[in-house]
């Protein structure tokens, strides 16, 4: 089944549920206000799951038949405890580390959200990655879920919000908004915009 969106009812379940998991998280591994977010320390250190780079081969393999069409951006291999992102993708000079940052952050969201019982792989194919800004977007509902717990770890309403004028951010307020949080202006577009839908 595909969705456009999620409701606000569920985007707000979302936020309510990394809100807890973040005030849990031990202040050793993040104080809950340094920037940018520890994803993959947290990955390890709270959920001990391993967090590695991996070629697009090695992922079609373990895949199979489950393969996406297009570049698979990461998967998570609950039976062994990894993450696994791609390492093709995580090289790229301009986007790389935001990339990664948000597929570790979108794995993690399987893993506190969709397990249930017997291991299992969750893909995340790059076109599942960070819905656009332009306009909804047709992706199964975990996979939005996904983004949307990624996107809440990763900009904590209560830090992007004391940064948001009435009108949401300029050009220049992205720009600092981005390198604050180590994201891509996709996602940073996408938070301000889900944040004032939700206010």
């Amino acid at each position: 089944m595909k969705a456009a969106s999620l409701e606000a009812g569920e985007i707000d379940r979302i936020e309510s549920e990394v809100g807890e998991i973040m005030a849990a998280v031990p202040a050793k591994v993040w104080d809950g206000r340094s920037l940018p977010v520890p994803i993959d320390s947290i990955a390890r250190e709270v959920y001990g799951l391993k967090v590695r780079q991996v070629s697009h081969d090695q992922m079609r393999e373990v895949v199979g038949e489950l393969a996406v069409d297009g570049i698979m951006s990461g998967l998570l291999l609950t039976g062994i405890g990894e993450i696994w992102v791609n390492e093709w993708e995580a090289s790229q000079p301009e986007w790389g580390p935001q990339r990664e940052r948000f597929t570790i952050g979108h794995e993690l969201g399987h893993f506190a959200m969709h397990q249930t019982g017997r291991p299992a792989i969750y893909c995340r194919a790059a076109d599942a990655v960070e819905p656009d800004a332009d306009g909804p977007s047709a992706h199964p509902v975990p996979e939005l879920e996904a983004n949307t717990f990624s996107a809440a770890f990763l900009m904590p309403a209560s830090l992007v919000r004391p940064e948001l004028g009435p009108d949401g951010v300029d050009g220049d307020r992205l720009k600092l908004l981005m390198q604050r949080f180590d994201s891509s202006a996709k996602a940073m577009r996408r938070r301000v915009e889900t944040l004032r839908l939700i206010a």
